[in-house]
């Protein structure tokens, strides 16, 4: 055999580099591993449910893990956003950011949950889903609006935001308020908060206060 041609150097060199290439990655499946498994920022769904989704589990390849695996993650309901990273030399971390709920619609069990993006949530507790206010009306929906009634009002702790083609009606702690729109309410709200308690209107003239 004579001697190997230039040509015949590169692609001995080039069959050398593929082998070691390839070794190195059978050799990242079998170490490291994974033997802890941390999350961070889950209220609702549990740790073993949120690696579940991630789809990270013990024993693992730890340099297999990327940020495609919180695909499944952030496909939750409850999910907002989600972020997976490795901590040499045998941790995954995953930190998840949930949606919390904002509104209802009707009562019981059988109440649709939002967030406030929207979003349904579902397996809402009891307790925290009575706690929530509810959106409700008929005709075409204003519910976007109505979620924009409810993130002004916030402090005010309002209980129903109730929609029809002609406006609203918000029931806060000690008061009603009747309004056409959200921006209505912006401009006339110095006024409608110094009622205090009873029935507002408000109109294209100005604002009504009755007493309950």
């Amino acid at each position: 055999m004579g001697p190997l041609t230039p040509t015949g150097r590169r692609g001995r060199r080039w069959i050398l580099a593929t082998a070691l290439v390839v070794a190195l990655l059978a050799g990242t499946r079998v170490a490291p591993r994974i033997d802890r498994i941390e999350v961070a920022g889950a209220d609702h769904l549990a740790p073993a449910r949120v690696a579940e989704l991630a789809r990270v589990a013990h024993g693992d390849p730890l340099l297999w893990i990327t940020a495609q695996r919180v695909d499944d993650l952030v496909a939750h309901p409850w999910v907002a956003a989600a972020h997976v990273e490795r901590r040499w030399p045998d941790a995954v971390r995953i930190t998840v950011e949930e949606r919390t709920p904002f509104a209802r619609a009707g009562t019981g069990a059988d109440a649709v949950v939002w967030a406030e993006d929207g979003t349904v949530l579902p397996d809402v507790g009891p307790a925290v889903r009575a706690a929530l206010p509810v959106v409700r009306g008929w005709g075409p929906s204003r519910r976007e609006e109505a979620f924009a009634l409810l993130r002004l009002l916030r402090d005010e702790e309002p209980k129903v935001v109730e929609y029809a083609p002609m406006g609203f009606t918000i029931a806060l702690a000690d008061l009603h308020v009747r309004t056409p729109d959200l921006a209505a309410l912006r401009r006339e709200w110095a006024a409608v908060r110094a009622a205090g308690s009873g029935r507002v209107a408000i109109y294209p003239w100005g604002v009504s206060v009755a007493d309950e």
